[in-house]
């Protein structure tokens, strides 16, 4: 996945190149309220191709839905996936849930759940070759789905997670697919070690999940911008070597594990 930047007063990550001539089949969808989840909207890419194919759910972090997600579907598209961004502010009744992140990641975790499941009963998508990604607090909805605090099964058919930037503190390690974590070590925003320590108990316990740290790299490192933004006292530096490795690794990651 590679960036591009498409104005100056944009900012868009994760486009492949010719990613919207490829990934002609776009739409705003609407997923029905289902199990005690609202209705859910989002905006969904899938590839020209005929499916069934492999889908990936993007969730967002908490500043709320937006350019960065949009482009990520339509680069997943671009690279034969099925691609869907949810809007869990929107459904979690907030216009931001930086306030609220712990609160609202869980729900987001449950939106996440009943997004992979309607994703499962599209005809083409196929439905035992689900991933999901997030963003920040999405890295959180990420683990939350994967590793969750409270004994319960991953959703059917998913096999595959990455999470960028997640908080990692007192996870219970009961992972239950294989996770890629990519985060920094100049995140002053988000504490970098705690996924580390995590990444690294897991994987001495026999789970497969993999971390990559990258040095000075600070939290949203993979989102484009024209300079450092400042947040709640903290600042936010687009890196654009450790951006383009971590999309390669998690592109090699889905191919691993979804096809």
């Amino acid at each position: 996945m590679r960036r591009l930047f498409i104005a100056a007063s944009l900012i868009l990550g994760t486009l492949g190149a010719g990613a919207f001539g490829r990934a002609a089949l776009a739409e705003n969808v609407t997923i029905p309220a289902a199990g005690g989840v609202p209705q859910l909207t989002g905006y969904l890419s899938r590839p020209r191709a005929p499916g069934p194919a492999p889908a990936v759910l993007v969730l967002h972090g908490c500043e709320g839905f937006g350019p960065l997600e949009n482009a990520t579907v339509d680069d997943l598209a671009a690279h034969g996936y099925v691609g869907l961004a949810i809007d869990v502010n929107k459904a979690a009744g907030v216009s931001s849930a930086c306030a609220d992140v712990r609160r609202i990641s869980v729900i987001g975790g449950a939106y996440g759940v009943a997004a992979l499941a309607w994703l499962a009963s599209q005809p083409y998508v196929n439905p035992s070759q689900l991933g999901v990604m997030g963003f920040s607090m999405g890295g959180i909805e990420v683990l939350n789905i994967v590793d969750p605090f409270l004994p319960s099964p991953a959703p059917p058919g998913l096999r595959a997670a990455v999470a960028y930037y997640p908080a990692c503190n007192s996870r219970p390690m009961s992972v239950a697919v294989p996770l890629l974590m990519l985060n920094g070590d100049g995140d002053d925003y988000v504490p970098y070690a705690p996924c580390q320590a995590f990444a690294a108990a897991a994987a001495a316990a026999g789970k497969p999940v993999q971390i990559t740290t990258y040095p000075g790299a600070t939290h949203a490192f993979n989102q484009p911008s024209n300079g450092p933004r400042h947040f709640q006292g903290h600042t936010f530096v687009y890196d654009q070597k450790a951006s383009a490795d971590a999309d390669a690794k998690t592109m090699a990651f889905f191919a691993q594990y979804l096809h």
